[in-house]
């Protein structure tokens, strides 16, 4: 299969426990990667201006200047690459009972 199966997860501990599913259902370890959007060490969070007071450019407001745009801490990217339909299949069947279960942290469309 060429196309591979993506999402986004809001939360971490629901994208460790969707990946453990997708192996357990028997996709390949190395076919099931779980990647994070941002962390606490990127660029400018761990920038010495954060936590000035606020009238220095920028303040406390790591948001509003320093984080860059779509940076979402705690989310994940979920990349499943199927080898074939039955897995292709079974992937997006374990990726929608979860999404029913939590509807807020898994996106319902796949980013290109």
């Amino acid at each position: 299969m060429s196309n591979p199966i993506v999402r986004v997860i809001q939360d971490f501990a629901i994208a460790e426990q969707l990946r453990a599913d997708l192996i357990a259902a028997g996709l390949p370890q190395d076919n099931v990667v779980l990647s994070p959007i941002g962390d606490e060490a990127g660029p400018g969070q761990s920038n010495f201006t954060v936590g000035d007071s606020s009238e220095v450019k920028g303040g406390t407001d790591y948001n509003d200047v320093f984080r860059p745009d779509g940076d979402v801490h705690g989310s994940c990217i979920l990349r499943v690459l199927a080898q074939d339909v039955r897995q292709e299949e079974l992937a997006l069947a374990v990726l929608e009972r979860h999404r029913t279960a939590a509807p807020h942290a898994i996106s319902e469309r796949g980013m290109p």
